[in-house]
């Protein structure tokens, strides 16, 4: 290499946040009355075992939502095989709102104020999602694993 290379101190990652971010909306779970769950990560990092663990946690928290943010959504029968998934493994469909892509970069930020609670994917965690989510003032669940991949939202939470 050319370049130096330079070891940053604390972090494997420099994120700056968008100057189209809006300010960060007050939970929702405060005038909703119920927790919303959420992400907005790639539909390839949402595995079959993501899916049961996120039906648990859902489950296990009465009158709980999820919303999901993606791309494929935009496709009607990629969002009822999800939601069929999601029946299978014991989460009602009405529980669930599925969002497409949303264009605008501020629109999209702005959506962060729809969930209390942002889930992280696994094994092959988030990067971005984690650090917007964070930034729009939504805290994120993450798992740690045994590679880089799967324990990049460790990482970052380790250092907020």
């Amino acid at each position: 290499h050319i370049e130096e290379l330079v070891r940053l101190p604390d972090s494997f990652l420099c994120y700056t946040p968008s100057p189209e971010a809006g300010p960060v909306s007050p939970t929702p779970a405060l005038s909703n009355g119920f927790v919303t769950f959420g992400t907005f990560n790639n539909l390839a990092k949402i595995t079959p075992k993501v899916l049961e663990i996120w039906a648990r946690i859902l489950c296990a928290v009465p009158n709980s939502r999820l919303v999901v943010k993606c791309k494929p959504f935009c496709c009607d029968s990629i969002r009822q095989k999800f939601l069929s998934t999601l029946e299978q493994l014991g989460l009602e469909s009405l529980r669930v709102d599925l969002l497409p892509l949303i264009l605008l970069n501020h629109d999209h930020l702005e959506a962060y104020s729809l969930m209390d609670i942002s889930l992280d994917t696994f094994p092959y965690a988030g990067t971005t999602t984690t650090c917007e989510s964070l930034y729009m003032g939504v805290p994120c669940i993450t798992m740690a694993g045994s590679v880089h991949a799967h324990n990049v939202g460790v990482s970052l939470l380790s250092k907020v």
